[in-house]
């Protein structure tokens, strides 16, 4: 869903702008990358090699056998064993030196799904900002692949000189940078205080907003949270930088690098808000995987698959008693009165600030161990007893994700969010903060997403669009929560919430987010050949836009039927002429580079994948491999993806976990356009032209 709020500054990265490279001397990429010793070499030794490069610093940045049996790597002992040997073997395939290698080192190790060991690369102890390489890995621990990248030019001296050149500007004052720079508001370094970090803070330092004197600048609804880093600008050249994520009340989420030694620059900016054995009564299927149903009243895919105004009846929902889907993780603990658990703490937050305070409501339990609540349909969203129905309903569905992503491959080595992360890797003192009937918006939701550590927040507001209707709320539509928890763990899974930056990776990730929604509400009864499947529904009618239940908000309902959903690689660009014939939403627009419409080609291709996977498979095993393959995609996708790196992201994990679907993915690509010999345009394009289509798997 899209971001309300003021108008913000856009998204940046030095590494990628000329401008600011030639600033420092850095010169500009060369047109056409040039295979690297390293490459050479390894192409000797491993047949058919894919491989795709970084726009700027023209390296490597996703390596993988294109053969099913293909392997990068002999046997190990262990995962990170594997790919610290690799990375050490292989060096000079980023023209790393000796010096170099030995500033890499494994900072987790997902087993979880896709078996994934996860780098980065440390100067002096100082993080390399976006420095990560993901090695995947086979049963027997040989590299099946490796995404992301490091950099070459590290030294000892260089390491030292930048430590010693710390200081120039303190961290306080860089956060006074930076939230100028979001609101255009002059803060001063004197406004910010550092603060006791909290357990398991890892390389982060903690600092308060409090004014020394009154005015009327928007407070922080977070302490700021801030980390040493060397931002790398490629060619061997690394600036020090403070990286810090800024919480600031009525703003989107922002993470920013500001330069630590030199004038004061943004380096970076990224804005991390994406535009959305207890019983519990909620609306669910009651199958044996408690699967939540579309909504309080459901109704994809459409019964007609035709536009004819369609409005499905609520239904009642069912009390079922959970404590997880994963054996001896519960949702909550033993006794608990209200939902605050360990992956989520669900609330409506009715009042300003932001976050739970007086005023706000949690759900609470109805009796021991039990909330019961019946949402009436005939009253607002927001009488007592429909608001804690959907607070359970929506704590009910992030935990619900976590347990089924868990299983694939999300796990807390691969940055998901949990309070505690029972020593597994990662880092906690991050659960979902799910904020219901949020009062900052309306007719909307979002989710805002920082790096491992620090808690997620997902904003679900009140639709008032069936007025003189009772208004809806969007905390418990399964389809509408879903696609803003895909923002989440997209982000955190490519680049640590740093890497979807570019217009491909913001499309993508809209794209991923109607995939989660569509794919994880459908049943095995649902006609995935013909039907006509929407990303919302319930919430969406308003008094003139009764086809809410077809298009929900998207150009066209998402099938595997072109001649209701005709979209291809091509439209993504903005010069593309839309299909003429298939009914199209007349209340959706835009231009096709838009991050919510060149989402929906993401989308319909990873649909038709998966109803691939469901012919060949049938329901219930296709939806459990298409979660690995896309979860372990995601872990294989660099940062700044185009859309055929993440595609290709996608294959190399159902090689490395199954290579006999490798048939089904591809000609669910092709049907797209993305088959093999597909063309996206480069990663810094933000019209999307140039799209070459291929259709042949």
């Amino acid at each position: 869903m899209a971001t309300q709020g003021k108008k913000v500054p856009e998204n940046f990265n030095a590494l990628y702008d000329a401008g600011a490279r030639a600033t420092r001397g850095v010169s500009a990429a060369r047109a056409m990358p040039a295979a690297s010793a390293g490459l050479r070499r390894l192409s000797k030794d491993v047949a058919e090699l894919t491989v795709h490069y970084d726009e700027a610093t023209q390296l490597p940045i996703s390596i993988a056998a294109s053969h099913p049996e293909g392997r990068l790597s002999g046997r190990a002992d262990t995962p990170e064993q594997a790919a610290a040997e690799f990375v050490k073997a292989r060096a000079d395939l980023w023209n790393l030196s000796n010096a170099d290698a030995a500033t890499v080192e494994v900072s987790s190790v997902s087993r979880q799904g896709l078996p994934t060991v996860r780098l980065i690369q440390r100067i002096g102890g100082v993080e390399v900002f976006n420095s990560e390489l993901k090695a995947a890995l086979s049963a027997d621990n040989r590299v099946v692949s490796v995404t992301g990248q490091v950099f070459h030019g590290v030294s000892a001296s260089r390491a030292a000189k930048a430590k010693k050149a710390r200081g120039g500007l303190s961290a306080q004052a860089a956060i006074a940078k930076a939230a100028f720079d979001l609101t255009g508001l002059a803060y001063e370094a004197t406004d910010f205080s550092s603060m006791k970090s909290p357990m398991d803070s890892g390389p982060y330092r903690f600092y308060k907003c409090k004014p020394r004197k009154r005015n009327s600048r928007p407070p922080f609804d977070r302490p700021v949270r801030v980390k040493d880093v060397m931002f790398p600008l490629g060619e061997g050249q690394f600036v020090p930088g403070y990286y810090l994520e800024l919480w600031i009340h009525e703003y989107p989420a922002f993470s920013y690098v500001i330069d630590a030694v030199d004038a004061p620059d943004v380096l970076f900016r990224k804005n991390l808000t994406s535009p959305i054995a207890f019983k519990y009564r909620v609306h669910n299927t009651g199958d044996a995987i408690f699967r939540p149903e579309d909504g309080p009243a459901p109704g994809s895919p459409h019964p007609t698959g035709t536009p004819n105004g369609f409005q499905a009846p609520p239904i009642p929902e069912k009390l079922i008693a959970i404590e997880s889907l994963l054996p001896g993780q519960p949702w909550l603990p033993p006794g608990a009165k209200t939902t605050i658990g360990n992956n989520c703490i669900a609330y409506a937050d009715l009042k300003v600030p932001d976050g739970f305070s007086t005023g706000d409501v949690r759900g609470k339990v109805t009796a021991a161990g039990i909330f019961d609540y019946t949402y009436d349909h005939s009253r607002p969203s927001t009488t007592a007893n429909n608001l804690q129905n959907s607070i359970v309903g929506m704590f009910f569905h992030v935990n619900w994700l976590h347990d089924r992503w868990y299983e694939a491959g999300f796990d807390e080595a691969s940055g998901n969010a949990q309070k505690d992360n029972f020593g597994r890797g990662g880092m906690g003192g991050d659960p979902m903060h799910a904020e219901g009937s949020d009062f900052s918006g309306t007719d909307n939701a979002n989710m805002s997403t920082p790096p491992d550590g620090a808690s997620p927040r997902m904003q679900m507001f009140t639709f008032n669009g069936p007025n003189p209707k009772p208004s809806r709320t969007s905390n418990h539509e399964a389809l509408i929560t879903f696609h803003e928890m895909g923002h989440y763990i997209t982000n955190r899974l490519v680049g640590n919430a740093s890497g979807l930056d570019n217009v491909q990776g913001q499309a993508m990730g809209e794209g991923w987010g109607d995939f989660f929604a569509i794919c994880m509400t459908s049943q095995k009864t649902d006609n995935f050949g013909k039907g006509t499947f929407a990303v919302g529904g319930w919430t969406d009618f308003t008094p003139t836009f009764k086809e809410n239940y077809y298009f929900s908000i998207r150009r066209y309902p998402y099938s595997a039927n072109v001649k209701k959903n005709p979209l291809t690689f091509k439209h993504i660009s903005a010069n593309a002429v839309l299909p003429v014939g298939p009914s199209k939403n007349p209340a959706a627009g835009g231009p096709n580079n838009e991050f919510h419409n060149a989402g929906e080609v993401w989308c319909c291709a990873l649909w038709q994948v998966f109803v691939n996977l469901v012919a060949k498979l049938g329901h219930e095993l296709a939806e459990k491999q298409m979660l690995k393959y896309v979860i372990g995609g995601l872990k294989q996708t660099p940062s700044r993806p185009t859309f055929t790196q993440a595609r290709d992201g996608l294959i190399l994990a159902v090689t490395a976990l199954n290579p006999a679907d490798l048939p089904e993915v591809r000609k669910g690509f092709a049907k797209r356009g993305m088959g093999k010999k597909a063309v996206s345009p480069p990663a810094t394009s933000t019209t999307l032209t140039g799209v070459v289509e291929d259709f042949t798997p």
